[in-house]
């Protein structure tokens, strides 16, 4: 604490801060003063450069005005255009959230507001698109402000722990994702830290089985001694065991970018219904995931954050959905530094930016080899567009349906972006029924447009959203499947993605034995999926016990992947600020993290391996 004994010191006459507390990685300052609190740039500059600490100045209760009041300021310097839906004041932490619909025309109301409420504002964007399972999400990230501003100092303070850094250890052990895609999840050790990167289930595995969860009973790992939780992004097979950490005792941060925080809530809470629907257990309840959206941490891209006495995590654009992060750890005073990719694509998409190389130093990677064989090499993003709208338009014209099983997250709203593209060019009268999670994470897409290509920006900005056509039609209900039913010609884009579950199967059992529709595969089929039989040419499939003919056409589209294909993994690797001087490969099948792992050896002349599950790798 001496730090904050330090700050105190320094502060100028009259700043009256009555109180310094730390938030999480940052320093915050509350003052009882209007003046300091409204004209504190030199103060914060001038501690900045001192102590390398974001620095944040709050008023108390003492200084902001009564909700009741700030309230009517607040609605007089919002302009109508902005469209201010809800006002959500936090007293324990000197903030107002207030979301907005539309942020860019809030011109300088930032400043009005505070200067004549004297509350700290905050503000967020309200998704274009009505979705209660969005809703509930944004509840839970402003639930017990009092709690979070207890959690956040608590975590400064184990993070600043006088401990020695020097000479010491690091060393990477494997509990799930390696020589396999499913259940990614891995531990970083040095003498002084434990920080877990991903905690996800296998999705083609047996609900309940070992198989289906990654080894959290491995000796390595204490929840009890673990600092913090990284999160690479919000596919289940990276997140779906998240919760079930917290039910198990770890009270821990758990680090993300804040739309891999909403898709969480959103993704686990469609876990725990799923498997209710089924007749099976999930291995948590809804309490396990409040307790971890209460202990999130949201950094930006980009921003560098003390996350132990020994380790600072940086994350930057991975390029795979929206929010998916590359995660770097910088171990000790320069000791080694680690770059956990987690799934990335090192190509620009229609709704993404490609992975960012800019990494100052990597001495150890740990790379995706989703599609790291010799022969795995995707279709260009042209071709592919024109290869799928190929297809579609053929199925279309002769009256059939064109079925796609997507991930509810980043294939659909590829698929979508590319047909909101199609519909401005011509005339597109046929129906896109979206089913499944679908249409709640095109909500959570047009909240945060900044993490999304130029392109579906300067289209948000021209009230062009690809998410907002008339032609695409939610579907909440089995009642209103009956609409697409009966429908002659249309798209269907569905859950899940690889056919595990989901309302797929649904359209299968209705829709399969029609040689006039086409199943198109746009993303990766797990091994043993159903998605994979059909995709190897099963002519009859089982589903709920009755035996399906498979008539329908069937097309695969492999330029569609959120993944980088080998190409692409290689030229990542080559194209990174720093080379790294060991690479580890995982997520990919047995023979594509040692294709990988061969050739990135080969190429550059470094050290690589294709762990197993349960090895430890020390890589200082």
């Amino acid at each position: 604490m001496e730090e904050l004994k330090d700050i105190e010191s320094l502060l100028p006459p009259g700043s009256n801060v009555s109180e310094i507390r730390y938030e999480g990685s940052d320093i915050v300052l509350y003052t009882d003063s209007k003046d300091f609190f409204l004209d504190n740039s030199e103060t914060v500059r001038n501690l900045v450069s001192r102590l390398k600490k974001r620095i944040e100045v709050r008023p108390t209760a003492k200084l902001f005005k009564d909700p009741e009041n700030a309230k009517e300021i607040i609605e007089e310097n919002i302009p109508d255009e902005a469209g201010l839906e809800d006002t959500i004041f936090q007293p324990s932490l000197g903030k107002v959230i207030l979301r907005v619909k539309r942020p860019s025309r809030l011109d300088n109301s930032e400043e009005i507001i505070k200067e004549n409420s004297l509350w700290s504002p905050q503000f967020e964007r309200v998704p274009a698109i009505d979705s209660k399972v969005v809703d509930k999400a944004r509840e839970l990230t402003v639930e017990d402000p009092e709690f979070r501003k207890k959690f956040l100092h608590d975590v400064g303070k184990k993070i600043r722990l006088d401990k020695s850094v020097g000479d010491q250890w690091v060393r990477i052990s494997s509990l799930g994702g390696f020589r396999q895609v499913g259940r990614s999840c891995l531990l970083i050790q040095t003498e002084e830290s434990n920080v877990l990167l991903d905690a996800g289930i296998d999705p083609s595995a047996e609900s309940g089985s070992q198989e289906n969860f990654p080894y959290l009973n491995a000796p390595e790992l204490d929840l009890q001694d673990l600092d913090a939780v990284v999160l690479s992004h919000a596919h289940m097979d990276h997140v779906g065991m998240i919760p079930y950490l917290y039910k198990m005792g770890y009270d821990g941060p758990l680090y993300c970018t804040k739309p891999t925080r909403d898709l969480m809530i959103m993704q686990t809470l469609d876990y725990i219904g799923l498997a209710h629907s089924q007749n099976n257990s999930a291995p948590y309840d809804s309490s396990a995931i409040k307790e971890a959206v209460k202990r999130t941490i949201t950094p930006d891209y980009g921003e560098v954050t003390d996350i132990t006495p020994d380790m600072r995590l940086t994350l930057k654009n991975a390029g795979h959905i929206i929010g998916s992060a590359l995660t770097h750890l910088h171990v000790g005073e320069g000791l080694h530094n680690i770059l956990y990719t987690g799934d990335y694509n090192y190509d620009t998409t229609e709704t993404l930016r490609q992975a960012d190389t800019n990494f100052q130093r990597v001495e150890t990677m740990i790379t995706e080899s989703t599609y790291g064989g010799r022969e795995d090499k995707q279709t260009s993003r042209e071709d592919a567009n024109k290869q799928f709208l190929s297809k579609v338009k053929q199925t279309l014209s002769k009256g059939g349906k064109v079925i796609v099983p997507v991930f509810a997250v980043g294939r659909s709203q590829e698929v979508l972006a590319l047909l909101a593209d199609e519909m401005d060019r011509s005339y597109f009268d046929y129906n896109v029924y979206v089913d499944g999670m679908i249409n709640d994470v095109n909500a959570l897409y047009t909240a945060y447009p900044e993490y999304l290509s130029k392109k579906i920006q300067n289209k948000v900005n021209r009230k062009s959203s690809p998410f907002l056509k008339e032609n695409i039609k939610p579907i909440g209900s089995h009642n209103e499947r009956k609409e697409v039913y009966d429908d002659d010609a249309c798209i269907i884009l569905t859950t899940s993605g690889s056919i595990t579950g989901g309302p797929i199967m649904s359209y299968l059992q209705q829709e399969a034995s029609d040689p006039d529709n086409t199943l198109i595969f746009v993303g990766y089929q797990f091994a043993g999926s159903l998605g994979r039989k059909i995709q190897n040419g099963a002519d009859k499939v089982e589903i709920d016990g009755d035996k399906l003919e498979v008539n329908l056409d069937t097309s695969t589209v492999s330029g569609f992947s959120a993944h980088s294909d080998r190409q692409q993994i290689i030229n990542f690797t080559k194209n990174l600020r720093s080379t790294p001087n060991k690479v580890l490969t995982n997520h990919g099948e047995k023979k594509n993290c040692f294709s990988l792992a061969s050739s990135l050896h080969k190429i550059l002349n470094i050290d690589t391996s294709a762990p197993q599950n349960l090895e430890i790798n020390r890589v200082n």
